[in-house]
């Protein structure tokens, strides 16, 4: 415990799934946490209960990432409610099931505005800001394993996830002189509130699923924040530009 304290983070994403679940991590490591939700907001506020019960401090914010002016309101909001932030972690995402040959253009246009274009120019704001005040900081990605390897009915999540996980390359290279890092998390097949439909409503094919993967089960949001800790703390000080796979193995197949 205690592995982030005086740290601040942005959590985006932050009230539901993986979110929620490295959210938390950072708060019982004394880190103060301010988090996004696109329009939950009886789980948002769950979700600042159970931050604020660690000490720390904590609020969020109802954000669109696709809206203008998000990544300005977002950053100001976080500025506000926690002091200018030097942990940041892009995990919202959203993600549609369409066929390559029927997919539209607005379709497309709204997975790479949340899952692409925010995180970019969240990234950009955030490394703006800290340069400025001559901090050091840590960007953590939430990419997926679908960055690299093909699923039917789902070209565009997974060209706005392969973006991500260049952006993490490219952003660390030139983000590096100012003491900021950008590392990736990877998640593979994982139960979240986007797959609900399978895990919750039909548990035997979500069986079916994890019986491919090495340790023998889907993962867990919970699984996910430790990793996320790990990037955002001092114990990975000369990392960045680096990709974790957390996914039971499913990379190794």
């Amino acid at each position: 415990m205690g592995r982030l304290d005086g740290r601040r983070a942005i959590v985006t994403g932050g009230a539901n799934g993986i979110g929620r679940a490295i959210a938390t991590a950072f708060a019982r490591e004394g880190c103060d946490v301010f988090f996004t939700a696109l329009n939950d907001e009886p789980a948002a506020r769950s979700t600042r209960a159970e931050l604020r019960g660690y000490g720390v401090a904590a609020d969020f914010t109802l954000l669109d990432a696709a809206a203008t002016g998000a990544v300005d309101r977002l950053m100001d909001a976080a500025a506000a409610a926690v002091g200018l932030p030097d942990v940041l972690v892009n995990n919202a995402a959203t993600a549609t099931r369409t066929g390559f040959l029927d997919l539209t253009p607005e379709e497309y246009d709204r997975v790479m505005e949340v899952n692409l274009r925010f995180p970019f120019f969240a990234t950009q704001a955030f490394a703006a800001r800290l340069r400025a005040a001559g901090a050091p900081g840590s960007v953590v990605n939430i990419s997926s394993l679908s960055a690299s390897s093909a699923v039917s009915a789902m070209a565009h999540y997974q060209c706005s996830k392969a973006g991500l996980s260049m952006l993490t390359r490219s952003a660390a290279y030139e983000l590096a002189p100012f003491g900021i890092r950008v590392n990736t998390v990877s998640p593979g097949l994982t139960a979240t509130k986007s797959n609900a439909v399978q895990w919750r409503d039909d548990p035997d094919l979500w069986r079916e699923r994890g019986k491919d993967i090495p340790l023998g089960r889907p993962g867990r949001p919970e699984d996910l924040a430790g990793a996320a800790v790990f990037l955002a703390s001092a114990e990975s000080a000369w990392m960045t530009g680096g990709d974790i796979a957390v996914d039971g193995g499913e990379v190794a197949l």
